[in-house]
C-alpha cells in the first residue's frame, strides 16, 4: 500500500470515529469506560508491570516506611501483601478483613479504634528492617494493593463524615489545627456546614489529611510504579473478590478470599457479626440511585473546578484510570459511581 493509500486509510478512520461521537452522545462515554475498565483488568493481573529500569531506594523517611506517618502500609507476611489503605476509600472494612485474617478477635471492635495498632495488632511496613521492607516492595512475589476513589465522591463523602456528622470533633480538633495553621478559627467553625469553605480553606490548609489527602500524595512517587494492583470504589465488590482471589497462603496455597472473603460477613457493610454474604457484597442501596441528586446538592461549577485543580494529581497520573466524572459541563453524572459509603 502507498504512503498516500495508507493515509487516506487512517483520515477516512478518524472521520468515522468523529462521527460515531457526534452521532451517538453516548459512545465517547461507552469508550472511556471500556478503556478504564481494560485497565482495571490489566493493573489487577500484571503483577510487577510498569516499573523503571532502576530499582527505587527505601529511606527511613519515606512516606511509606516512616513510622510516624498514617501512610505506612499494612502488611501481611502469610499471603505476602503490602496494602496501601486510603481514607473513605473502604480502608475501615480492608482492616477489619486483616485483622480478622490473622484472627484477632477484635476484629469486629468499634471502627473508631480498629486504625489503633495497639487494638488491630497489624503488621506494618515500618515493623521491618529497612533492608527487608525494601526487597517485600520491589518483589515481584509481594502483591502491592490499593484501593482507590474519584476526588469528587471522596472529597464530598469526606466532609459530611468529618464536618457534618462529627461536628462536635470537627469544631474541637479541626478548627483548632486550622486556627493554629493561620486560619480564622471562628469562621471554621461558623461555616463548618458549607463544603465550599471546607475545600477551599479546610482542604488545602490542612492538606496532610489522612481523610482527603490526595491519593497520589500518600505514597512516595517512586514507590508507584512497584503497586501491582489498583482496586477501584466504583467497582468495589468485584475489585475486591478479584484481589483476595489473586493472593495465596504460603502455607497451604489457599487463598484470602476462599480463606475468609467468600462468606462469614453480615448483610450490612457495618455489621460484622457475622452472615453469609461475601467480603463488600453488592447490595441494593438507595444511594446509588440519588448518586446524581446528592453530587449536585453540594457541588457548584466552581467547587468543581476547584476539585479538579487542586486533587490533579489523583485525576491525572498514569496509575489510576477513573471513569470521567463531569457534573455540569453536560449535566450528567455517572450514577455508577459509588455514594454508597458518603
Amino acid at each position: 500500500m502507498s504512503m498516500h493509500s495508507k493515509t487516506s486509510t487512517i483520515l477516512l478512520a478518524s472521520f468515522a470515529l468523529c462521527a460515531l461521537h457526534f452521532t451517538f452522545p453516548g459512545f465517547q462515554r461507552e469508550i472511556t469506560h471500556a478503556a478504564a475498565a481494560a485497565t482495571r483488568r490489566r493493573l489487577g493481573r500484571n503483577k510487577g508491570k510498569g516499573k523503571n529500569n532502576f530499582t527505587a531506594t527505601l529511606s527511613p523517611h519515606d512516606l511509606v516506611y516512616y513510622e510516624l506517618r498514617n501512610t505506612v502500609p499494612i502488611v501481611n507476611e502469610e499471603f505476602k501483601i503490602i496494602f496501601f489503605q486510603v481514607a473513605k476509600a473502604a480502608s475501615s472494612q480492608f482492616t477489619r478483613f486483616f485483622m480478622r485474617l490473622e484472627e484477632n478477635p477484635s476484629w469486629c471492635s468499634d471502627d473508631c479504634h480498629m486504625h489503633d495498632r495497639n487494638i488491630n495488632q497489624l503488621s506494618y511496613l515500618s515493623d521491618f528492617p529497612i533492608d527487608e521492607a525494601q526487597n517485600m516492595l520491589t518483589s515481584d512475589e509481594w502483591t502491592k494493593a490499593i484501593f482507590v476513589r474519584h476526588p469528587k465522591p471522596r472529597l464530598l463523602s469526606a466532609f459530611l463524615d468529618k464536618a457534618i456528622d462529627h461536628t462536635y470533633h470537627f469544631g474541637n480538633v479541626t478548627c483548632s489545627a486550622y486556627g493554629k495553621k493561620g486560619g480564622d478559627l471562628d469562621e471554621c467553625i461558623e461555616k463548618h456546614e458549607d463544603f465550599s469553605f471546607f475545600l477551599q480553606n479546610i482542604a488545602t490548609t490542612l492538606n496532610k489529611n489522612v481523610h482527603w489527602r490526595s491519593i497520589y500524595s500518600r505514597i512516595d512517587e517512586k514507590w508507584w510504579p512497584y503497586v501491582n494492583f489498583v482496586g477501584y470504589m466504583e467497582n468495589l465488590s468485584k475489585d475486591a473478590e478479584t484481589f483476595l482471589k489473586q493472593v495465596h497462603s504460603s502455607k497451604d496455597g489457599v487463598s484470602a478470599w476462599d480463606r475468609i472473603g467468600k462468606n462469614g460477613w453480615g448483610d450490612d457493610e457495618r455489621d460484622c457479626s457475622g452472615g453469609e454474604f461475601p467480603f463488600l457484597a453488592e447490595r441494593d442501596n438507595h444511594h446509588q440511585t440519588n448518586a446524581k441528586e446528592k453530587m449536585l446538592r453540594y457541588y457548584t461549577p466552581d467547587t468543581e473546578k476547584f476539585v479538579e485543580s487542586h486533587f490533579a494529581d489523583d485525576l491525572n497520573n498514569r496509575f489510576f484510570s477513573f471513569e470521567k466524572l463531569d457534573l455540569f459541563d453536560d449535566n450528567e453524572v455517572n450514577d455508577t459511581v459509588d455514594l454508597a459509603r458518603l
